[in-house]
């Protein structure tokens, strides 16, 4: 068991730019492919970084699930995954556990190496229905922390270009080794990359930290049924694979909310609250109509947050910590992770609230309710240490939404008599989800 939080990605990060698939793929396939599956279930796993043990151990439990007959018989649990090791694809089925292919180094948070593996993995593996399981380090929709000469230079270019990236999923070190960066993905290279595999998933499942928010699952309510997530930080165990492997095959959403919480319930105190919701894409629709005219009318005036939005519910109070390299300073403290429905329920009038809850609940009819504290971003100086509490248990929705400030492109840091400014690019990089138009945030206010 791992003590630390484990898919949150980590700040500071010096990133890079994403590369093209260049490695050659190996012809070592063992071939187990004599019939079409049920249902098989795709596993993304991009651990070449902190994670790297934390992956070796999940592949751990799914071998212990195929050697106990765990997995169904018409079943194919399929993994990909790049860690400190050599990349390599794995198969868990009723004939135990096995590699089918192994990969030169590559660099698995492009996008293009996603697809083609993808790709490969649907070929050699037929069946009826398909599920994904993209698990590594997460941040939600929003762009990372970068230098300040990055963020800069970056957040110039996308004022002439619109060429501003959030960079949300996996990172690829691209060097065998446990350290973070330089490589990551955002949502949108994800939505690209199921839209070029051409296969309906019948759920997915981040296991990675801040990935369900309202802005990621929209932007992918056409590509899933069913969006499996949390708002705030996963676990360092993440999902229970040895007890959900049947839920995850059956595609059965009580089963796998049993097998998390059967599972936490008996893990140590502080790992037993991390909220997990289950989300039913086809409602977003419908919940977006009815957001989107409330989005409207209490967001008219962008220089002015609605009383109320202070108190909400939060999911990670310290989401991001920025040194600023002229001020020395760090800005702390500043959710970009509100929960959705404790936002509504704090701004809206009882009328209203009756009348927009129950959407949220048929887009979100499985979830965890926390009578505790949960693991939360860490702090700047103390890595793992912050915790937060369910404050608004009343208005509590387990999905988060963003709630725009007008520094959240240029901020001023602060420290002292010393001051300077961080670029952060994060309301360009909003207005370009498909949440922006749709639940109603260019209809106010911040359009201009």
């Amino acid at each position: 068991m791992k003590l630390y939080i484990r898919y949150i990605l980590p700040l500071f990060l010096v990133l890079g730019t994403l590369t093209g698939c260049t490695d050659d793929l190996s012809d070592e396939i063992n071939d187990n492919t004599d019939s079409t599956a049920r249902r098989t279930v795709l596993v993304y796993m991009v651990a070449e970084n902190s994670l790297s043990t934390a992956a070796e151990s999940d592949l751990n439990e799914l071998a212990y699930a195929a050697g106990r007959n765990m997995i169904p018989s018409d079943c194919n649990i399929l993994v990909y995954c790049d860690n400190a090791s050599q990349p390599a694809v794995k198969l868990y089925n009723k004939l135990g556990a096995s590699t089918w292919k192994t990969y030169t180094e590559r660099n698995s948070a492009d996008s293009t190496v996603m697809l083609a593996t993808l790709k490969e993995m649907v070929k050699n593996y037929p069946s009826e229905h398909y599920a994904l399981v993209l698990w590594s380090h997460g941040s939600g929709w929003a762009p990372m922390e970068k230098t300040r000469e990055e963020l800069q230079k970056e957040y110039l270019e996308s004022q002439n270009s619109g060429a501003r990236q959030a960079r949300a999923f996996g990172i690829d070190n691209g060097k065998n080794s446990g350290a973070n960066g330089p490589y990551q993905m955002n949502v949108s290279s994800i939505k690209w990359v199921l839209n070029k595999l051409g296969v309906h998933m019948d759920y997915i499942l981040w296991d990675a930290c801040l990935m369900q928010g309202i802005e990621t699952a929209y932007e992918l309510r056409q590509q899933a049924d069913w969006i499996i997530g949390s708002p705030t930080e996963t676990p360092g165990n993440g999902a229970p694979y040895h007890t959900a492997a049947k839920g995850l095959c059956d595609a059965d959403m009580g089963a796998i909310l049993k097998a998390y919480t059967d599972f936490y319930n008996n893990s140590a105190s502080y790992l037993r609250n991390f909220p997990l919701s289950f989300i039913r894409t086809s409602e977003l629709d419908a919940l977006a109509k009815a957001t989107a005219p409330l989005i409207k009318k209490y967001f008219a005036d962008k220089d002015a947050t609605p009383e109320g939005v202070a108190t909400a519910q939060i999911f990670s109070p310290r989401l991001f910590a920025v040194y600023d390299a002229g001020a020395q300073a760090v800005r702390v403290g500043v959710p970009i992770a509100y929960d959705l429905g404790s936002v509504m329920g704090k701004i809206l009038t009882e009328e209203e609230y009756g009348k927009w809850r129950p959407l949220l609940d048929k887009a979100i009819p499985y979830k965890t309710i926390p009578e505790k504290q949960w693991m939360t971003s860490y702090d700047t100086n103390t890595y793992g240490t912050d915790f937060c509490t369910l404050t608004d248990k009343e208005h509590y929705g387990c999905i988060s939404m963003n709630v725009p400030e007008s520094d959240y492109d240029v901020c001023t840091v602060k420290d002292g008599d010393k001051e300077g400014k961080v670029y952060l690019g994060w309301n360009t990089y909003f207005k370009k989800m498909s949440w922006w138009q749709a639940g109603g945030w260019s209809q106010s206010g911040w359009n201009k």
